[in-house]
């Protein structure tokens, strides 16, 4: 089994190895497949789509906070008994012919 250490190495080599520029000295000017557009997020080179994303991380971890708190809420105290069972809404019966 791999150690956290080995992972922490690995992940390291793989971000250093996608912020080098391209095999040959030269920048590669694909602009538009996905692999390529995650380098240069990761290489730094597209600010605007980092803070979005950070953006949308943040969003999504306030809003599980809050879910959670939500939940936590609606769990019983310790010693307390827990609510009674909501009622079923009533059914209304529809033939179809």
């Amino acid at each position: 089994m791999t150690s956290g250490a080995e992972w922490l190495d690995q992940a390291r080599r793989l971000l250093d190895a996608v912020r080098e520029p391209a095999p040959g000295g030269e920048e590669s000017d694909c602009r538009w497949c996905p692999v390529c557009q995650a380098a240069a997020v990761l290489r730094g080179e597209r600010p605007e789509v980092s803070a979005a994303l950070a953006d949308l991380l943040g969003t999504a971890a306030s809003a599980l906070r809050e879910f959670a708190a939500d939940v936590a809420a609606a769990q019983p105290q310790a010693g307390e008994a827990p609510p009674p069972p909501a009622e079923a809404p009533p059914v209304q019966r529809i033939d179809i012919a």
